[in-house]
């Protein structure tokens, strides 16, 4: 009788192919950049329009900071990709563009509370 083979070998990398994330990523990006651009623009050309209380501070700064993390997501999925650890590359990637929806959207939310 054989002894039985030892499944503790390391396992192979996962490989990912961006291509197949890249073009939902690029329209989500696209539609929520869109939003956040005509919210600020429309807000930010308002005669009355001034940063003095602290939900105005709070939905602009957040509204702001997560427009960034979505632009740097967006170049990020446009570039090309390193050909090692493409899979940490669109994590890495992900965790941005969450960051940036989670940024704009909860600052415009709190804002209601403050």
């Amino acid at each position: 009788m054989t002894a039985p083979i030892s499944n503790h070998e390391p396992a192979a990398p996962a490989t990912v192919d961006l291509k197949d994330y890249r073009q939902p990523m690029v329209t989500a990006i696209g539609i929520i950049l869109g939003f956040l651009i005509g919210f600020l623009g429309n807000w930010v050309t308002e005669g009355s329009f001034k940063l003095t209380s602290a939900d105005d501070r709070l939905t602009f700064w957040g509204c702001l900071a997560g427009s960034a993390c979505l632009y740097v997501a967006l170049i990020r999925m446009l570039r090309i990709a390193p050909a090692t650890d493409t899979q940490r590359y669109y994590e890495r990637t992900l965790l941005i563009f969450s960051a940036g929806v989670a940024l704009a959207f909860l600052s415009i939310l709190m804002s209601g509370f403050i």
